[in-house]
């Protein structure tokens, strides 16, 4: 062998080589398995399946009813749905709160009236109550036990 056949040689050898390694690490977006009705081909981004074969001197692929189907229509409601809930809760937002168009209600005189009546009423009775346990403390002071 010359020296040009050795070169030329291992030239071919490395490109197959390096183009063996490069199509291992690039995956494909299709997955092939041979069947007895033709080949069934899952495009593995989608996960739709299709069946194909040899048909009138082609190669020709039909999309695989069922399971798929029934996925789309479910991502189509899921979609419908999602975006009836997206407008529902941009109307909530917009919506103005309880009472006048969302405007604060201030409390009469009368309201603060009774609240501090009650505030009164609620801090007597604990008053009353915190007395009561410093009795009881004195008198059991000189109970021994």
């Amino acid at each position: 062998m010359t020296i040009t056949k050795h070169i030329s040689f291992f030239f071919i050898a490395g490109t197959l080589i390096g183009g063996a390694s490069i199509a291992q690490a690039e995956t494909g977006r299709y997955s092939m398995t041979q069947t007895k009705d033709g080949i069934l081909r899952l495009d593995t981004k989608t996960g739709a399946v299709s069946l194909c074969g040899r048909s009138s001197g082609s190669w020709k692929c039909q999309g695989v009813d069922g399971q798929n189907q029934s996925l789309h229509d479910k991502v189509r409601r899921l979609e419908q749905e999602n975006d009836s809930l997206r407008a529902q809760l941009d109307a909530a937002r917009l919506a103005p709160g309880p009472g006048d168009g969302g405007k604060l209600e201030v409390p009469t005189e009368e309201d603060v009236d009774k609240a501090m009546d009650f505030m009164e009423k609620l801090l007597h009775r604990f008053k009353g109550m915190v007395e009561d346990l410093k009795k009881e403390k004195k008198s059991e002071e000189g109970v021994p036990l």
